[in-house]
């Protein structure tokens, strides 16, 4: 009888370790940095190159109510000089969706609002071609 009950709680441990490690790996593949230069920066600054930005995380992913956040700072060249955006990065993985808010930018051009990330808006990933 212990001995079942023991091996009981194993196998409950074992399928819990295994489910958090499989909901987590859901968004750490998610690459945020690779995102906020490919994506946003050409959204919101559509003659600016990705392949010449580099980007760096202001604030590492941290997960809390099934969304994932990170604020990536992109360092991108302009016509004059060289800018710095900072923006937010939410991820609901579970449900494909995402939602980007730009937190400053040294470009201070103003542009209508940009076509596929508008403000305060879900977007689902899929519709961005992205993988």
């Amino acid at each position: 009888m212990k001995k079942t009950a023991l091996f009981s709680v194993l196998v409950l441990a074992l399928v819990l370790a295994c489910a958090s490690s499989a909901l987590s790996a859901t968004w750490t593949n998610f690459d945020f940095l690779r995102f906020a230069k490919e994506q946003v920066l050409t959204d919101f600054h559509p003659t600016a190159k990705p392949e010449d930005a580099t980007s760096d995380y202001y604030q590492e992913p941290e997960e809390k109510d099934g969304v994932v956040t990170a604020r990536v700072n992109v360092f991108y060249s302009g016509w004059i000089r060289k800018h710095t955006m900072l923006v937010q990065v939410d991820l609901k993985s579970e449900d494909g969706l995402v939602k980007v808010t730009l937190l400053s930018d040294t470009n201070s051009i103003k542009k209508p609002a940009n076509p596929r990330f508008p403000e305060n808006s879900w977007v689902e990933l899929s519709s961005l071609n992205w993988k």
